[in-house]
Order: C-alpha cells, then structure tokens, then sequence
C-alpha cells in the first residue's frame, strides 16, 4: 500500500516561525488513525491465513502418517535376510509367510546378443528391403563357440512376432538400421561399436530386450544383396551374425525343487518375496531367512502419535488467547479451529465395530491420551501386540471402520481443494480485498488533506508575516512621532 511523505515541508513559517511541517505531521497522524485500524484489521487477516496454512500443513503431514495404517500393508511387511547377497539377494513384501528356505542358482537367465560384420562407416547407405524379425527359441544342434553359429539347430517362435522394418534411402546406412529397429520397439534393442579394425570397425550390435531361451532372435531380408548379407540371421540356417551371448532361462532350485524362469527377478516363488539371482552359487546354497517386519509396523504407529501432537501442539498455539502465554495466537480463541482437535479425538475415543480379537482399542495396543491431550506410545506393548497378532491389530487401523479409515475421511474433507480450510482461507483473502480496497480510499482522501492543510497553514504563515511588517511600520511610525513632540515641547 502507499504511505505518506509526512514532513514535506522542512521550513519554519516564513516569518512567524509557525512549525508548519511538525503541525500538519501531528494532524495527519489524528487523520490517519482509521487507516492504521484497517491496516491492523489487513495483518489480523493475514496472520490468520498463515495459522491455518501451518494448521492444513500439519494436517497432510498427519495424513501421510496414514497412508501405511489404512491400508494395513504397514502390518503386512516382511523381512527377508540372505546369507549371501552377492548371489541371491531377496525383499520381503506384503502376504510373506515366515520361514527358512535353501536356494542353490546353476545358471541366471541372460538376454541373446548378435554382432554383425564391420562397416568402414556408419554413414554410407548399405542397401534397402525389409527386415522381418521373430523371437523364439533355438532348439538342438551345436553350438560352435568360435563362430558364435549353431550347427543343425531348430528355431520355434514365441508367437510375439513377426515383426516388419522397413529399411530404404532414408534409413539404409549403419545408424539409420539401428535407429529403425530401435524405433520399432519390438523387443530387440541395437547399438553400433567400434572395435577398433582399421579397415571395418564400425558393428551392429543387437541385443533381445527381455531375457529368456524364447528370446533368441531370427532375422529375414526381402531386398538388396548387401542388406541380406549384412542382416540376415536364422538359427535354423545361414547365420550371418555372431551370437556373442547365448539366450537362456535361469535354473535355479528352492529347498530341493527344481525350478526354471525367464528372469533373474522372480516374484511367484516364495509368497511374498522377490528374489534377485545374481550369481550362480557353485554347489553352497544360500540360505534366506524370511520373517515378519514388525518394525515398520510399529514406526507406522509411531508416527502417526507423533504427527497428532505435532498437530494438536500448531492448533493449541493458533488459538493460544494469550492469558497465561501474554502472546495470543492469530486464531485466538477460534471455536472453528478448536473443533479441528475435537473431531480427530472423537474419532480415537470411538472404538472401531466388528473388531474381533484381543486388540479392541488404541489402549489395548499401547496408545494412551494423557492429561495434556497429547498421545503416548508405549512401543513395547504395541510390539507384543503385533507379534501375537498382527492381523488384529491391523483390522483396528484399517478396517472400514478402523482408526485410520474414519480420521482419513475428517482430514481429507479439511485440507482437500476447496474444503473446509481452503474455504476459511478464501474467505479472509475476500475480507483483506475489501480491507485494501478502503485503505485506497483513504489514502487518496489523507493526501487531499495533507495537501488542504498545508495550504491553510502556509496561508497562515504569510497572513502573520504580513501583519508582522504591519506591526512593525506602525510601531516604526509612533516612535518618530513621539520623537518629534518631544523635540517641539
């Protein structure tokens, strides 16, 4: 907002020695009295609409405590330890069933790697046609090492393809074949490398996406010699690529059985565990030890005591009315705001229905109200419950009726766009609109009256100088008179 330039006249009056700028100064402080209370009356407003930020900010974060508690996957988490991650790592998820189980790895799961004959450049067009490209499996024959070719064997498709590229004048080089068969998307990926020959260095490299033994690639050109020479691959028959990198499944067996998958990330062999091969284990199995995470259960808890006293602690500051503090709260007093608490504490004071089990209330499993209205935690008591039963204890936080579920839907109707708090905010910034738009009024009207009454005083000012010099003549006149008959006499 604009302010005044009060004490634009420095000067004393011109020869009455009035304090003009001092005078009008203390005026205009009377006169601007109403706009200090709409100034005040603007910064209430504000400072409210910052409370109830800080308050809608404690809100989501209490929110976001919980996220693990309605969904219950807090209560469902698992652990799950290897005793040797550099060949078998494993992550316990949601549903893990506790135990102990032996894994030995013979073989991970690898993706087929094709290399073609050397190119001088990757700029000089080779020839055009279509490429026609299939996955599948190479079965039987050899396989001669050396050559990187298959001697007799068969090749089956996996029924994903078969997949047509186009190659012509636009993309008949090296690098416009391998950005053709990148943008294909096909599940065949391609590079070029330089393996440093002095004459053909430059060779494309193409590489099956997924792994898998049915991920093994045959490749057929329609069109010019040189592309046919180039590209054309069948494991079945002419080979003019080099398999340096063989298509194959993991082979892997868990407490004895026997078990075969494409990827070395395996999610559906042990309920609730994923499991990372890295290495083969060469005859000593991995043990893995698999049990319930009731750690994160218990932070999940945790948190959330701690973001309802963090809570509570914003709310009972913003509405502090400064009786014993001396500093009230921008919301002091606010029965609106107060009521925030009191729907979140109805909501732990009500026991969840159609709970069955032990555990039938927040003070059952350790959570207990003190005097101050605040929530303590006692861990080890709320340990032991989920050790003896996690499934109850979930059900009290993320049944239909849980904790959680019923304060999720308080809050989310409080800090959601346009809900409760966005429409207190909406309406402050609506009474500040109003408030600015009158301190404008004022402010031009203070201005009209600084001015008016910079005149008048200035007008003043001149009128006593002149009548000063009136006063002074006479006053100069009576004294030659009284010289005069003075001197006659």
């Amino acid at each position: 907002m604009a302010t005044f330039g009060f004490g634009t006249i420095t000067s004393q009056g011109v020869g009455s020695n009035i304090n003009i700028a001092g005078i009008v100064q203390e005026l205009m402080q009377i006169e601007r009295a109403p706009l200090n209370r709409l100034i005040e009356q603007r910064n209430s407003f504000d400072a409210k609409i910052s409370a109830l930020g800080s308050i809608k900010s404690s809100l989501s974060t209490l929110q976001s405590s919980l996220a693990g508690l309605t969904s219950g996957s807090s209560f469902l988490a698992s652990s799950a330890e290897s005793s040797d991650t550099t060949k078998v790592k494993a992550t316990g998820t949601s549903g893990a069933v506790a135990g102990n189980y032996s894994i030995e790895v013979s073989q991970l799961a690898q993706s087929q790697k094709l290399v073609a004959a050397g190119q001088a450049d990757t700029a000089t067009a080779i020839g055009s046609g279509t490429l026609t490209i299939d996955l599948g499996t190479i079965s039987g024959g050899t396989f001669d090492e050396p050559t990187g070719k298959y001697t007799g064997a068969g090749f089956t498709s996996n029924g994903s393809g078969p997949f047509d590229i186009t190659i012509d004048s636009s993309n008949n080089t090296l690098a416009g074949i391998r950005d053709a068969i990148n943008d294909a998307d096909i599940g065949v990926k391609a590079t070029i490398v330089n393996d440093g020959d002095a004459a053909n260095p430059y060779r494309l490299v193409l590489s099956s996406e997924n792994s898998g033994a049915d991920q093994s690639v045959k490749i057929s050109v329609s069109g010019d010699a040189a592309l046919s020479d180039l590209l054309s691959h069948d494991p079945a028959g002419t080979q003019n690529l080099s398999e340096t990198v063989t298509a194959q499944d993991a082979n892997f067996s868990v407490d004895g059985i026997d078990i075969t998958k494409s990827s070395n990330t395996v999610t559906d062999v042990i309920d609730g565990v994923t499991l990372n091969l890295a290495a083969a284990t060469g005859g000593t199995p991995v043990n893995l030890s698999v049990s319930h995470d009731t750690d994160t259960a218990a932070t999940a808890v945790e948190d959330f005591v701690k973001a309802y006293n963090d809570l509570m602690s914003e709310i009972k500051k913003q509405i502090d009315s400064g009786y014993e503090s001396g500093e009230p709260g921008a919301l002091a007093s606010d029965s609106a705001t107060r009521s925030i608490l009191n729907y979140i504490r109805n909501e732990l004071n009500t026991e969840p229905s159609g709970i069955t089990g032990s555990y039938a209330n927040l003070s059952s499993i350790g959570v207990s109200f003190q005097t101050d209205g605040t929530l303590a935690l006692d861990k080890s008591k709320l340990t032991a419950a989920i050790e003896d039963d996690r499934t109850n204890v979930a059900d009290l936080f993320s049944s239909t009726d849980g904790y959680a579920t019923r304060i999720d839907t308080v809050v989310e109707e409080l800090v959601k766009f346009n809900g409760t708090i966005d429409a207190r905010t909406d309406a402050y910034r609506d009474r500040i609109d109003s408030i600015e738009d009158r301190e404008a009024s004022w402010e031009g009207r203070l201005e009209r009256i600084e001015a008016r009454l910079r005149a008048q005083f200035t007008n003043l000012d001149v009128l006593m100088s002149n009548m000063n010099t009136t006063s002074s003549y006479l006053s100069q006149q009576l004294s030659i008179l009284n010289s005069q008959n003075s001197t006659n006499n």
